[in-house]
């Protein structure tokens, strides 16, 4: 199937997008072969969750086959095209995503986090995390670090909070800040980012069809400058050993190879570093360029009076070298979209200070002073006092390497790293001033953690999004029920109170009822009946899961 019938292969092979690849060395007919057909549809599974065995064989039986290179995740490719999946198949990969059992998202954006060292890290900032598919896999992976995804559009900040509670994780920090920009954070720094760089997209012909008419040479150089500035500032944030991995889904050197040369002089704290052993094995990766031609709009050649030094090929020897660590990704070469990465490390004997470099002093000697902190906003949140917090964590088991958030009347969760790292310690500004602790200032922070309970007539309740995470760091407490009394809630049915156990508490409760493909907790109100306190989705999730019920069957 190609995704645009009406055009024609000589139409593509004039594009300039058609005229990069070639001056990459690609052979345009075999590179047309792959990209003029969409992407397959591609996933990851998320961890952690109850029933990801079950959900891993949902996937297999509609033809999904375990990607090999990727190594934390289970992800799987999807024998039909990107978004072309059809009747169950369709309804199930719908319903799998919106409830937080899987993730759809392209293989190739997989690569960030798949190369970025995690030895020894307790706080990761994605610079540039909207819509948050790197966000959710690198917070997925490691529960107890602190992930902080920074995007500066309000509109893709709520994309970017509806993927985190979608997922369920309470290891997310988002803040609002521009990424050149991103305020200081307390000693030593932060532990790695990664920098998934604003980009043309040149390498996204195969999901974004007109890529292939609004890609133009001139526009991988309007965005160099802006991509140098954000790798620059990752570079000052990381702490001394720690690592800085930066990413586009572009073929433009302009945009990759020119990008890291840049950042590398201006950064000479800074070394590229190879990828980690044993990572992306069985995956064909093309080396770094350390030449390359740069074209002007028609596809033809730049004229050397026309170059900017930044945007050519670098003349030293150690940059070369450096470019030589970082990897390719060409559509052609697995049935992929393309893809650019590199790893950075900040080397520790070059900042015997022992902190990131926006935290190394500009004016040694200044005296010391605690500056005042802005005042209420509506984003602010509190440390929960313990008389609250020690009910629930007893009640579920709840593990003490959590730390607990209040705003208004819900009650969020998150890593203890985030309250130790992040809101506790005092933070430099840089001229001798410093934020006092108890606070994430001067970190814009929007949402902390996950709201796991909420308030209700003086209780508090589990909220839907919370249940993972109870089930991952404790145990949720409730009563046990028999799957029938399950089932008839799902069927839509209220039950009388003379249905359920004596010891049923009126209000929010769980029930639990155990299954061969994992434990079902189900969050009901019980009043004068009782009734079920879940999304459609969920709800349509748990009958398929525990009754085999499909997902398209309506309900009466």
């Amino acid at each position: 199937m190609v995704w645009r019938e009406a055009t024609s292969r000589e139409d593509l092979a004039a594009t300039p997008l058609a005229r990069l690849a070639t001056s990459l060395g690609a052979d345009l007919d075999a590179w047309l072969d792959v990209v003029e057909h969409p992407l397959p549809e591609t996933l990851r599974i998320t961890p952690h969750r109850q029933d990801a065995a079950w959900t891993v064989d949902q996937i297999k039986a509609i033809g999904g086959e375990r990607m090999p290179w990727i190594s934390l995740h289970q992800a799987f490719t999807m024998p039909f095209p990107r978004g072309h999946a059809e009747g169950e198949a369709r309804a199930l990969l719908s319903h799998l995503h919106q409830s937080g059992r899987i993730t759809r998202q392209e293989a190739a954006s997989m690569l960030p986090v798949e190369v970025l060292p995690m030895n020894d890290v307790d706080v990761v900032v994605d610079l540039c995390a909207a819509p948050g598919s790197k966000t959710t896999q690198v917070a997925e992976c490691h529960p107890l670090t602190t992930v902080i995804a920074n995007e500066p559009v309000s509109g893709r900040v709520n994309t970017l909070v509806s993927n985190r509670g979608r997922v369920s994780l309470a290891n997310v920090l988002v803040v609002q800040h521009d990424g050149r920009h991103f305020p200081r954070t307390p000693a030593p720094g932060v532990d790695a980012v990664i920098a998934d760089l604003p980009c043309t997209g040149s390498a996204t012909m195969r999901k974004n069809r007109e890529v292939w008419w609004s890609w133009k040479p001139s526009s991988g150089r309007d965005m160099h400058r802006l991509q140098v500035d954000i790798a620059r500032r990752a570079a000052s944030l990381v702490r001394p050993g720690g690592h800085v991995v930066v990413s586009t889904c572009s073929l433009d050197p302009v945009e990759n190879e020119a990008v890291i040369a840049e950042t590398l002089r201006q950064c000479p704290w800074m070394e590229a570093v190879p990828i980690p052993a044993g990572r992306l094995e069985g995956l064909r990766l093309r080396e770094g360029l350390t030449s390359w031609t740069l074209l002007s709009d028609d596809g033809t050649e730049m004229p050397h009076d026309k170059v900017h030094a930044q945007h050519a090929s670098p003349k030293e020897a150690a940059l070369q070298d450096a470019l030589r660590l970082t990897r390719r990704l060409h559509p052609e070469d697995n049935d992929t979209g393309g893809f650019y990465v590199a790893l950075l490390r900040h080397r520790p004997e070059a900042t015997p200070e022992g902190v990131a470099k926006t935290l190394v002093p500009k004016r040694p000697g200044l005296t010391p002073y605690v500056r005042d902190l802005p005042g209420p906003s509506r984003h602010d949140v509190h440390a929960v006092e313990a008389e609250v917090a020690e009910p629930l964590t007893t009640k579920h088991h709840l593990s003490e390497s959590l730390a607990w958030w209040r705003r208004g009347k819900r009650l969020a969760v998150s890593p203890v790293s985030m309250r130790e790292r992040l809101w506790a310690p005092e933070t430099p500004d840089g001229r001798g001033g410093r934020f006092p602790g108890g606070s994430f200032h001067p970190l814009k922070a929007i949402h902390v953690g996950l709201p796991t309970f909420a308030e209700n007539r003086g209780l508090w309740r589990v909220r839907q999004e919370g249940l993972p995470v109870i089930a991952h760091h404790g145990s949720p407490a409730g009563v046990k029920v028999g799957l029938p009394l399950i089932e008839r809630l799902l069927a839509g049915e209220a039950l009388e109170l003379d249905e359920v156990p004596n010891d049923v508490e009126r209000g929010s409760t769980l029930f639990l009822a155990d299954h061969p493909t994992g434990r079902a907790v189900v969050p009901v109100w019980v009043q004068a009946k009782v009734t079920l306190m879940l999304d459609d989705v969920e709800g349509r999730m748990l009958a398929l899961r525990l009754f085999n019920r499909p997902l398209t069957e309506e309900e009466e």
